[in-house]
This record gives C-alpha cells, structure tokens and sequence, in this order.
C-alpha cells in the first residue's frame, strides 16, 4: 500500500490544479489501521470535505461525506486460507461492507473490479480501474557500472534470480525453490535471492537451502542493479490485484517470468515470460529458456521498458482526480 499511496501523492503533486485543495491525512502516532479508519476517520468524514479518498481496502462503515476507496485486491474474499483467521474475518467484512457504502471504488485491474462486483455486490458504475504507475526517477535501467558494483556489494555469483515482494505462501516461493533446485542440477551455479520480509513462515526456507538468500530489505537505489543484473526476475504468485514488483522490474530492463493469473496476462502479456500458475516444472522450463537462449532474455529485456513506461503515477494520479469530480458532481 506504501508504494501506491506514495506514487499517487507524487502524481497528484504533477497533475493537480490549484482549484484542488488535497488535505492529507495521517495517523497522529502508530495504531491499527482498522482504528484510525473506522473511529478517527468516521469524524474526519464530518469536517466538511468534498470527497475523502481512503486508499486501504475500506472506508468508515457510515461515512458523513462522500468517500471512495482503493480495494487491492479481494484474495481475503476468495482464499481465506491463505490469511490469518481473525485478520481475514475482519477484512471480509470490512471490504464487502465498506465497497458497498462508498460512492466509488478503485480497483487496480479489471479482474478485481470483476470481483468486487461479484463478491461485494458492487454495481459496475460505482467501479473504476485505475492501473497503478512506476516511478522512472527511482525505478531504470541502470549502468553496466552499477550492476558490476552491487555484484561484488551482496557478492553474487555470475547468474542469480530474484523475487521481489513480502515472503508468504501465496507468492509461490516454493515453486522457486523447487525449480531452482532443478535448474542447479543442469545448470550449475544460480543462486535465489529473495527480497522482502517474511510475512507468513514458509517451511522450505526454515533454514533457507543452499543457494538462496533472503534480503528482508534493500534500500531503493540498490533494486535497480539487482533486478536488471539478475538472469530472471520471478513472479510466481498464485494470486495479485496488480503486482507492482512485477512492474518495477519491468523499468529497470529485468526479463521477468511471471505466473499466468490474471491480473499479469492483463497487465503485462507480452512483456514477460508466463509460465502456468502453479507449476514449478513449467516454470523450470521457463527460466531454463532464458539461460540457454540469451536472444529472448534481450528481447524480454527491450520490451520490459517500453511497456513499463505505459503505466505512470501522474496519468494514475489524473484517473482519481476525474473519478472525484465525478463523485462531487453526483452528490450536489
């Protein structure tokens, strides 16, 4: 949620006009963000604002002023299992509750606005996909220099492979290692570099195997040598509202195999390796593609910026503002 809060305040800071007065609203100290929504921000929405916008899966359950509100996705509504029992209950109903009392609501794909219409009982005008963007000052393709200087940094082998994203189930780490394993066996050196914390344990990296790594974190200007130096950046998630590592790596001229759900054949067919969702062998195949044919890793590679570059923050940040005047519009 970081990156999209962020990269739609940068944009609204490009695009918007002065007639637009945007107050932004944070925590006063740290809090569960189910508090700070449903008890803080309930009066909030009687201080006499236009539109608020609330860009965590829910708004106040009665809200006083017209709100809209970015749901990411809706994996709490269609896998429950993979979520923390007490936590999911309480997002479902938050979600389905809050989609139906705001006046509009933001999806990142039209797969989920398909499901916030079918789970939450949503109707199709109240729904609005707005694609997430990239930011090209943070996210390029980096020198030769600097991918040879954050080699010899992390001490990385000749090829490794990446997956960018919170460590869960969900995200096919498992698939990774299972076919990392069998491409070791004939390719020899590759090592699995994982970024990102582990959010829910996963029990093939309890401890982690030989050859592969775990970066709970990398500060930004490191991501870009890593991904774009990498043999592969990996995908495998059995379910995103967008994927936004998927597009970052995209920026920094990374040849990504991805997992063929929905939400990536939408977004980013054509622009990366897809594998079947679910199938480690298939996505050892895939990336045994890129190692033996270094022609489609460069024509994965040409074609990532190029696509990458269709999705910005300020066209994101123009999509919300238009979806709000049409919200103040229909409420005066």
């Amino acid at each position: 949620m970081y990156r999209y809060t962020a990269g739609l305040l940068a944009g609204l800071e490009e695009v918007a006009s002065e007639a637009l007065q945007l107050t932004v609203l944070r925590p006063p100290r740290a809090m569960a963000t189910s508090r700070w929504v449903l008890l803080d921000m309930q009066r909030v929405t009687g201080r006499g604002f236009d539109v608020v916008h609330f860009p965590f899966y829910y708004p106040p359950l009665v809200p006083r002023c017209p709100v809209t509100v970015t749901v990411h996705d809706t994996l709490v509504l269609e896998h429950p299992d993979w979520f923390p029992r007490a936590w999911g209950g309480l997002m479902r109903l938050l979600i389905a509750r809050g989609a139906r009392r705001a006046a509009a609501v933001v999806t990142p794909s039209r797969h989920v606005a398909t499901s916030v219409e079918r789970l939450c009982g949503v109707a199709a005008e109240r729904l609005r996909v707005i694609p997430h963007g990239v930011d090209a000052r943070t996210w390029f393709p980096p020198p030769p220099a600097a991918i040879a200087a954050l080699r010899r940094q992390l001490d990385l082998p000749r090829r490794w492979i990446v997956q960018l994203g919170a460590v869960e189930p969900r995200r096919g780490v498992d698939l990774l290692l299972r076919a990392a394993q069998t491409l070791r066996l004939q390719e020899g050196e590759l090592e699995v570099v994982l970024v990102g914390g582990v959010r829910r344990p996963i029990p093939e990296l309890r401890p982690p195997p030989p050859g592969v790594r775990v970066i709970p974190w990398l500060d930004d200007p490191l991501l870009p040598p890593l991904l774009a130096g990498a043999a592969a950046v990996v995908a495998p998630s059995r379910g995103e509202g967008f994927d936004l590592p998927v597009l970052e790596a995209l920026a920094c001229g990374a040849a990504v195999v991805a997992s063929d759900i929905p939400v990536h054949r939408e977004h980013f067919a054509g622009a990366v390796e897809l594998f079947p969702s679910g199938d480690a062998g298939a996505l050892a195949a895939a990336l045994s593609r890129l190692l033996v044919d270094p022609a489609r890793g460069n024509s994965l590679r040409a074609a990532a910026v190029a696509h990458a570059r269709r999705f910005t923050w300020s066209e994101c940040a123009r999509a919300h503002l238009a979806l709000w005047r049409e919200v103040v519009q229909r409420s005066a």
